[in-house]
């Protein structure tokens, strides 16, 4: 029984379930097993504490439906005691196992934490659940919000468990872990993010090893590889993978005003297509590509062909902000909804308005009324929350947004056109991965709603329509590794274990796990040549007293010699001075004569030699010939595997070195300064807190102090020369004393080969200010050219890193009353979050 290892439920009649395909017989004794059990009311034992209980559980309530192959087998895993590794399209059911887990703890008086990557997940999950389970069985954890931290079921973003793992910062690990059974880390599959990745790393790695993990994951090319290392890190885990999609998806390809399927009955490209689209420009990668409409299918038409065809709502994927909004503009006049819609939007609208005033002026609200609208991390956080709420009652037809709304919003559509195949990168235009054309595809087709999905490839006269059908079939990409130790880590662990237990813990990464898989052909390439060397031990000669390494090395001094004699006696022959001839040709002579004695005496002792002359000299040279070279590959490949075995420990010895140096730590135990910093959360922490104990800021009053801490938490990437409004004097003064700071860090990391940037970026400094000040929201996004989003963003990074240095122990008394001023001067409007 599931909860109670081995328990056997009482007799009961045979339940009735609805009938099936017959499934393999694996997956029958599966479905038989997991059915019967949730379709009836068990006794269970509670073994803790020796007291019953009794444990009643409904399919009826619990499930309302049919589970599928992949739900039951997960569910049976967890029964097992095993932690599951669930890999499946996005909308396949995922989340039933999850709640299974949550209900399962529930039931045997456990806990389950709900691990998120983004605190509007977490907001959903908590609202969804205190729905379900009532306000006081259901918690929420962010980075500044705490609301009944003990409950049965808990919340949180995923870097709040990481951190809780450390037992630095959240209080004490035994403490907050009382009673967990169940961990749930969703969105598995943001390992993969390049700046938050290691959290998930992090997380899996320090999680105690007797509670179940739920990692839930979209498909991967390398869910195997995943699950092997959680099993070797963690303990026992079974891969849960499945391709089914309850909303099957059809791939389509719109140009010249007509749509046509992508794909043929073979799953190749349509052969129409080819002929109709088949030639196509060059162009160059570092060109400026045209926005969508410029060359390809205008949007009003795309819609239109949609609205025929009944394939709306749409998410309309676009790669860029400004690319979103122009195609918005263009599709104005599209009549999307009817009269009723209209009708109700307006109310809607009105309502959304009524609670954001910041919203009634917006110059989006046209658009909005048509039924229409753009979503990307430019919007303010309201504006935002209004969009994805209106598309999800179906309100809004069509959404004009950025692959950011690809990831984890829960914003399914019937149908999501791709407007193009290829992005801008780094390194210029490159195609689109397999990965991102899922991510966006799979918001297509709505469980429950739709019998089948749409994706509408849009034409373009750059982008061979034969790429579009190989991202439509290909599989997705492989989940890499961004396990990246810090200061915090290193100070972290070390507080609360020993150098070598903090060495196996990073060994234990993911990261070390793929490597470990990249270099075991090396291995086997050692072992290989080291078998050949044995065998080329026994040496050729029959005397076995030769020793032809160094009858060679004699051979080759002795032509050594003879070109030195080649080379004095040309140059004696080019003096044509008389008085410098007659002067030095009797040294001259001497030298070389000496040269040919040492030649003559070289090859004397090699002709002595039991070797000159031997009939098997030349394999016997061969022979060892071959030896040094193995010898060479053997110790080479022994550099490498060295080197890449314990690649991330040298970051960390290299990241502990510099915080000796700083004062940080006293030999491998942080000292109170290193306590400190431990509090810290940030790109660089040694950075952050040598700002915050240098004194600079302490000098400073609210509105300063916020527009410093500012640049610490920003990255300089924008053209800051036709900013409108600039800060004041003192913190300008204290901006060049963080500056300075921060260029030392840099220098001292670069002798140790740190790679760990020193962010500082001045560009919202001055809007900073302004808004702790008090300036309203109108005033501030009129004094600047930036994204309205992007100011909220940058806002709340500064209200974090102030709640960091209130919480963090250490910090002078001064600073953290200072920052307390800070947060409640920034704390509000658009940049106060609601939970």
């Amino acid at each position: 029984m599931v909860g109670t290892r081995g328990f056997e439920p009482p007799a009961s009649p045979t339940p009735r379930v609805r009938a099936t395909p017959a499934p393999r017989p694996v997956i029958a004794t599966l479905y038989y097993r997991v059915q019967r059990l949730l379709l009836f009311s068990l006794t269970a034992v509670f073994v803790p504490g020796g007291s019953t209980f009794t444990l009643q559980t409904n399919v009826a309530e619990l499930f309302p439906f049919t589970l599928d192959d992949f739900q039951l087998e997960a569910i049976t895993h967890l029964d097992e005691g095993k932690s599951v590794v669930v890999c499946a399209p996005t909308g396949a059911g995922k989340t039933v196992i999850a709640e299974f887990a949550v209900e399962m703890a529930m039931q045997t008086n456990k806990r389950c934490f709900y691990t998120t990557p983004l605190k509007a997940l977490s907001n959903q999950k908590f609202y969804d659940f205190r729905t379900k389970y009532g306000d006081d069985k259901v918690g929420l954890l962010t980075g500044d919000t705490s609301i009944n931290r003990d409950a049965a079921v808990v919340v949180m973003t995923t870097e709040v468990f990481r951190n809780m793992m450390y037992g630095t910062i959240l209080g004490d690990v035994a403490r907050n872990l009382r009673d967990v059974s169940y961990v749930i880390l969703d969105e598995c599959h943001y390992m993969n993010d390049a700046e938050r990745g290691t959290v998930w790393e992090e997380s899996i790695i320090y999680a105690p090893k007797d509670i179940q993990l739920v990692a839930l994951s979209a498909t991967i090319a390398n869910a195997e590889e995943l699950t092997q290392w959680i099993d070797e890190t963690h303990g026992p885990t079974a891969l849960v993978s499945s391709s089914f999609r309850p909303v099957p998806l059809r791939f389509y390809y719109f140009g010249d005003r007509h749509i046509y399927p992508l794909l043929s009955p073979g799953h190749g490209v349509n052969h129409v297509l080819k002929e109709r689209f088949g030639n196509k420009r060059r162009f160059h990668k570092d060109r400026k590509r045209p926005q969508v409409g410029a060359l390809g299918p205008r949007p009003g038409d795309v819609l239109g062909t949609l609205s025929g065809r009944n394939m709306l709502p749409a998410i309309f994927f676009l790669f860029s902000r400004r690319g979103c909004e122009e195609a918005m503009k263009k599709a104005r006049g599209i009549p999307l909804v009817n009269h009723d819609e209209e009708q109700e939007l307006k109310e809607q609208i009105a309502h959304f308005i009524k609670d954001n005033s910041n919203l009634q002026n917006h110059p989006h609200l046209p658009y909005l009324y048509e039924g229409m609208s753009v979503h990307h991390a430019g919007m303010l956080p309201s504006w935002k929350g209004m969009v994805e709420k209106l598309f999800q009652r179906g309100l809004l037809k069509v959404v004009f947004a950025t692959e950011t709304l690809a990831a984890g919003i829960n914003m399914p559509a019937r149908t999501t056109v791709i407007s193009s195949i290829s992005k801008r990168g780094d390194e210029g235009h490159r195609n689109l991965r397999a990965s991102e054309f899922l991510q966006m595809s799979g918001r297509a087709g709505r469980r429950g709603m739709d019998t089948v999905g749409h994706v509408v490839v849009l034409n373009h006269p750059f982008e061979p329509v034969d790429e579009a059908a190989k991202l439509a079939t290909a599989p997705a990409d492989p989940l890499s590794s961004r396990f990246t130790p810090s200061y915090g880590m290193v100070l972290n662990l070390l507080q609360r274990h020993s150098v070598d237990e903090a060495r196996d813990l990073i060994e234990h990464s993911f990261g070390q796990f793929l490597l470990n898989e990249q270099i075991e052909p090396l291995h086997l390439q050692k072992i290989a040549w080291q078998q050949e060397l044995e065998k080329l031990s026994h040496p050729l000669c029959p005397t076995e007293i030769g020793d032809l390494p160094l009858y060679l090395r004699r051979l080759d001094q002795a032509r050594a010699k003879q070109k030195q004699m080649r080379s004095m006696d040309k140059g004696m022959h080019k003096r044509t001075e008389p008085h410098l001839v007659q002067k030095d040709e009797e040294a001259l002579l001497v030298a070389l004569e000496a040269v040919r004695q040492d030649m003559k005496d070289v090859l004397a002792e090699a002709y002595r030699m039991p070797c000159h002359g031997c009939p098997v000299q030349k394999p016997c040279s061969k022979q060892s010939d071959r030896v040094r070279h193995l010898q060479t590959r053997i110790k080479d490949v022994d550099k490498k595997i060295s080197r890449e075995s314990t690649k991330y420990w040298h970051t960390f010895e290299s990241l502990a070195n510099v915080l000796r140096l700083e004062g940080y730590l006293q030999g491998d135990t942080p000292t109170a300064l290193g306590r400190t910093a431990s509090a810290i959360r940030g790109q660089n922490e040694l950075f952050l807190t040598e700002v915050a104990m240098s004194g600079c800021l302490t000098k400073l009053a609210p509105d300063q102090l916020a527009a410093v801490i500012t640049a610490m938490v920003t990255e300089e990437d924008r053209d800051t020369r036709n900013a409108r409004v600039r800060v004041s004097p003192q913190a300008e003064k204290a901006l060049e004393e963080v500056h300075k700071i921060g260029r030392r860090l840099w220098k001292l990391q670069r002798e140790f080969d740190i790679e760990i940037p020193v962010e500082f970026g001045t560009v919202f400094c001055p809007i900073t200010e302004m808004w702790a000040q008090g300036a309203t929201w109108e005033a501030l996004r009129m004094s600047t050219m930036f994204d309205e989003g992007d100011i909220v963003r940058c806002l709340r990074r500064t209200l974090d890193m102030c709640r960091q240095f209130i919480r963090a122990e250490g910090i002078p008394k001064d600073l953290v009353d200072l920052c307390i001023k800070v947060e409640q001067l920034i704390a509000r409007d658009e940049v106060r979050e609601d939970f």
